[in-house]
C-alpha cells in the first residue's frame, strides 16, 4: 500500500459517525493495512462505530479487519462536577477506554483536593464487561488514595429503567481493618452509562470512604 492509499483510507475513516480521530500504523513487510487506532467521540456505542469501520473498509478498500489489530479509544474529560477547595469527597476528571480485540482496558481518573490518582482495569469487550472495568478502575484509584488501607471488589453492576430515567446500581465488596462490608451505591443516567456507573461505585463507598482520606 502507498501513503496516498493510507491518507485516503484514513480520510474515509475520519468521516464515520462517531470516529473523532484515526491513525493507521502501516504493515511492517508493506503489504497491510497494520494497526489501526481509532478515537471515539465521547458517548458513542464502540460495537456500532466497530461495525461500521469494518463495513466500510471491506467495501471500499476491500480489506479485511483483524479485531486485534483495532483499537478503539475514548478518552473523555468528565467537568459535570467541578473538584471544589477541601472538597471531602473525590470526583471524576477523566475517563479512557481502550477496546481491542476481546478486551477493553478503563482508566478513571478522580481529583481529591489537589491530588489526581488513577485507577485502571481490563474487561471483556461486552457491555456488561465494560461496566464492570469503569467501575472497577473508579475504585482501584480510591484504593491509591487512601494508601492502600482498604481494598474493594465489584461485585454486580446493574442498569435498571426507572420511570423516563435509568438508574446504574453497584455492589461492592470493601475489605478494611475493621472487616467486610457489603455496600451499595446508585447513579441516575444522565447521558453516559459508563459515567453513572463510576458515579455509583463511587457512592457506594463514599461514606465509609471519608475516615481513611487524608
Amino acid at each position: 500500500m502507498t501513503v496516498a492509499d493510507y491518507a485516503e483510507i484514513v480520510a474515509a475513516l475520519r468521516a464515520v459517525p462517531g470516529v473523532s480521530e484515526a491513525d493507521v500504523e502501516p504493515d511492517d513487510e508493506g503489504g497491510g493495512l497494520g494497526l489501526l487506532r481509532l478515537g471515539l467521540s465521547p458517548g458513542v456505542d464502540e460495537v456500532q462505530v466497530a461495525t461500521k469501520v469494518g463495513r466500510l473498509l471491506r467495501e471500499r478498500f476491500g480489506l479485511g479487519v483483524d479485531a486485534e489489530r483495532v483499537q478503539l479509544i475514548e478518552d473523555a474529560a468528565i467537568p459535570e462536577v467541578p473538584a471544589q477547595p477541601n472538597a471531602r469527597r473525590p470526583v471524576i476528571s477523566r475517563m479512557q477506554l481502550v477496546s481491542s480485540g476481546l478486551d477493553v482496558t478503563a482508566t478513571v481518573s478522580l481529583i481529591y483536593n489537589d491530588e489526581t490518582v488513577r485507577g485502571e482495569s481490563t474487561g471483556t469487550a461486552t457491555q456488561s464487561g465494560v461496566h464492570r472495568a469503569v467501575a472497577t478502575a473508579a475504585l482501584r484509584a480510591l484504593e491509591q488514595l487512601v494508601d492502600a488501607k482498604a481494598r474493594f471488589e465489584v461485585d454486580q453492576v446493574e442498569v435498571t429503567p426507572n420511570g423516563r430515567d435509568r438508574t446504574v446500581m453497584v455492589s461492592v465488596t470493601m475489605v478494611s481493618g475493621s472487616g467486610t462490608d457489603r455496600l451499595t451505591g446508585s447513579a441516575v443516567v444522565r447521558e453516559d452509562v459508563r459515567q453513572a456507573t463510576i458515579r455509583a461505585a463511587l457512592d457506594a463507598v463514599n461514606r465509609r470512604l471519608e475516615p481513611l482520606l487524608p
